[in-house]
């Protein structure tokens, strides 16, 4: 036997002890790993499925409570919504959140729909568009009741320029301040709609009422903007 054939038996015979020492210390410490990926990627696996079914149960629960609007059984849909905005999936939850608030509204509860709005407006886990969307429905459902000051803490980040939700803001604040008798910064409001380019073709015409109201009462003397 060469001496290169008898050093490989020896490194062989090495290799194998210093195996089974290795497996005598760690073999089951790694079949236990075995089995827990296993069983990670199993879970992981149950886990999509059956959000995947969750998601998809929710939904058909949700155009339901679509369907129940859209034939006028309004009580029925609030019903839906009520209960996937308790135990729906999160998107779910809020969208159904949002719907209820909409019914509480048109059913003649503006307390309870403020109240929902005002939780999603400050809710994590809510996107910014959402949150802005859910804070121009409260200040629409108070208009009629609440103080300028109100009004004005509600939005009036809101109607700076740059900001989606600006021409909402701004006209909602000049409403609220002409409603409380502030006629100068209802037509300061009114004003800047109208000097807003991209301001809605159909709020700038109401702005331009709105000043003409003014200019009729003699609360301004400022001409309508064009």
């Amino acid at each position: 036997m060469s001496d290169d054939s008898l050093f490989r038996e020896v490194n062989e015979a090495v290799r194998q002890d210093q195996l089974k020492s290795l497996w005598d210390k760690y073999g089951l410490w790694i079949v236990a790993g075995a089995v827990l990926i296993i069983a990670g990627v199993s879970g992981y696996k149950f886990w999509v499925y059956w959000t995947a079914e969750q998601a998809k149960a929710a939904g058909a629960r949700f155009v339901g409570g679509i369907t129940h609007i859209e034939d006028g059984k309004n009580s029925e849909a609030v019903d839906v919504f009520k209960s996937l905005a308790e135990d729906g999936p999160r998107g779910y939850r809020t969208l159904s959140r949002f719907q209820l608030a909409s019914l509480y509204a048109k059913g003649d509860k503006r307390a309870e729909a403020v109240k929902i709005y005002d939780e999603l407006a400050s809710q994590t886990g809510v996107g910014t568009v959402q949150k802005n969307f859910a804070r121009i429905q409260a200040a629409t459902l108070r208009l009629d009741e609440a103080p300028f000051e109100e009004m004005r803490k509600r939005l009036d980040d809101l109607a700076v320029t740059g900001n989606t939700w600006r021409h909402s803001a701004r006209e909602l604040l000049g409403l609220s301040a002409y409603r409380s008798g502030n006629t100068s910064v209802a037509e300061r409001y009114f004003n800047t709609i109208l000097s807003d380019q991209q301001s809605p073709v159909n709020m700038r015409r109401r702005a331009e009422m709105m000043l003409s109201l003014l200019v009729q009462s003699g609360s301004t003397t400022a001409p309508a903007a064009k």
